[in-house]
């Protein structure tokens, strides 16, 4: 005999209401969850179609999932919820819908809710597991991948992980961040799918998704609230809970304005975030051909500006692929362009971050094909420094740049964000050198590879830092005109000196 459940309705709710643009981006309503249920149906919708509202909840004891912009139910069960959500027991009580406010007409916009309770849920059960720590290759190496994809755990995002496996794989990544919208509901789910991969490490990731800005938590355990402003939360509260979990914070497309196309993108914390706690800034997020020289230019130019202020951040590269690479649109960009190569001891999660961390990064444009550009730089004791390092106490500074595929090319030799000198790459597996005499300032040098048939650049390194040796008798940079004394340099130096990592 086959049994039959009918799922028994505990209770239904309905409520609406305006909301304006003031007091803050959040409006939150509460509803009854009575005992003994099995599912939440959260059924939302916004007042007119030129409106954008957000939709998540939350239990007594916390985060329960976010759709965003999502109209489709949000279905909480058990053992499995609907895409953005998390599954769990569902205790009786006081719950939340959380609605921000993501585009108001004429600062005005009108919700309506409808909450059903079940004894039984029916959300069927995907395989999920707990997150193990796996080492795909021991060897040390540059690694490629990319820190910025979504799956269909994301409310705008349809790309399932089958699809992004797939075209990882035929870009030639090793690792992507799977970085959904404000939620952590694909971790259980990666990590029972990555036992099928043993090439392509899948990281842990979320996108914190603010009205003032985006960021990428890579190697985050739980969720991180995104709600700037409601109950004082700010963003460095944000970036705290990333760091604390040992997880990394990269800061996504700081200078993308392009309006209600990507709303809140544009990277507005500038001046309240805590840069100490920051791994990494994207110098280019997806399209090349229309960030190369829209986008590039001017998150350079930010990331140039707080390295000067003694940070040491990386360089990043994201697709922020949303479709597995099908209907990406204008802005759009498939996985793996651009691709962010990594030099870590091994792959896995752990290396991955503490390689990022270091600065261990090279950006490759356009993706994966694109020349790629290794730098070295002489130590006192004649061994080479990697990128990420620092040289103490050498009179000259010697760097090698190691060119693979760019015959033809040139290769621009950066100091502290100013070019300082360039040279032909001639054969596709090149060795360029460039020699410098130490300024006696804690100096930083990058390399960037210009692309002779387009005319732009294709590939930026992060640095390499050097406290070098002045030539006996100076020793000491004019600014503005004025010699500042080499006593006083030295003794700002610690000021100007960020801990390493």
């Amino acid at each position: 005999m086959i049994a039959i459940f009918v799922a028994a309705v505990l209770s239904t709710m309905h409520f609406e209401g305006d909301v304006t643009a003031d007091n803050g981006d959040y409006v939150v309503v509460p509803f009854t969850v009575p005992d003994g249920t099995a599912e939440i149906d959260v059924a939302h919708a916004a007042g007119s179609d030129g409106e954008i509202l957000d939709f998540g909840v939350w239990a007594p004891e916390g985060f329960r999932g976010w759709g965003g912009g999502l109209t489709d139910d949000a279905i909480i069960d058990v053992a499995q919820s609907s895409r953005g959500y998390l599954p769990g027991p569902i205790t009786p009580g006081t719950w939340q819908v959380v609605i921000g406010k993501a585009l108001l007409v004429n600062n005005a916009g009108h919700y309506s809710i409808d909450v059903t309770c079940s004894d039984t849920p029916t959300v069927p059960v995907l395989p999920q597991a707990e997150f193990e720590p796996v080492v795909l290759n021991p060897a040390r190496r540059w690694y490629k991948g990319d820190f910025h994809t979504h799956s269909i755990q994301s409310g705008d995002a349809h790309a399932t992980f089958d699809q992004m496996s797939a075209l990882a794989q035929m870009q030639g990544l090793d690792f992507i961040n799977v970085s959904d919208h404000n939620t952590i509901s694909q971790h259980a789910l990666l990590a029972a799918y990555q036992s099928g991969f043993p090439n392509l490490l899948f990281l842990r990731g979320s996108e914190i998704t603010t009205y003032g800005g985006h960021g990428n938590a890579v190697g985050n355990v739980s969720y991180v609230d995104h709600r700037i402003g409601l109950n004082g939360r700010t963003i460095q509260n944000a970036v705290d809970d990333v760091v604390a979990q040992g997880a990394i914070f990269i800061v996504n497309h700081p200078m993308l304005d392009i309006g209600t196309a990507c709303l809140g993108c544009k990277w507005n914390h500038v001046d309240d975030t805590p840069w100490a706690e920051v791994s990494g800034i994207e110098v280019i997020t997806g399209n090349f051909q229309f960030g190369s020289l829209a986008f590039v230019p001017e998150a350079v130019k930010l990331w140039d500006s707080l390295l000067d202020q003694g940070f040491r951040i990386a360089a990043i590269g994201g697709s922020d692929d949303h479709t597995a690479g099908m209907n990406e649109g204008t802005y759009g960009s498939p996985i793996g362009s651009p691709t962010t190569n990594v030099l870590a001891d091994n792959l896995s999660e752990a290396s991955i971050i503490d390689a990022v961390k270091h600065g261990r990064t090279v950006v490759q444009l356009r993706g994966p094909n694109d020349a790629f550009v290794d730098m070295t730089m002489k130590t006192k004791d004649g061994s080479d420094a990697e990128i990420g390092d620092e040289v103490d106490g050498v009179d000259n500074i010697a760097i090698t740049a190691h060119v693979t595929g760019g015959d033809g090319d040139s290769v621009q030799l950066f100091r502290d964000g100013v070019m300082v000198d360039q040279k032909p790459v001639s054969g596709d597996d090149a060795t360029v050198t460039f020699s410098r005499t130490p300024s006696g300032d804690l100096e930083r040098y990058r390399l960037e590879l210009r692309d002779a048939t387009i005319g732009e650049i294709t590939v930026i390194t992060s640095h390499i830092f050097v406290q070098g040796v002045a030539p006996a008798g100076c020793g000491c940079h004019s600014s503005g005109g004025a010699t500042t004394s080499c006593t006083l340099l030295a003794l700002g130096l610690l000021a100007l000196r960020r801990r390493k990592r």
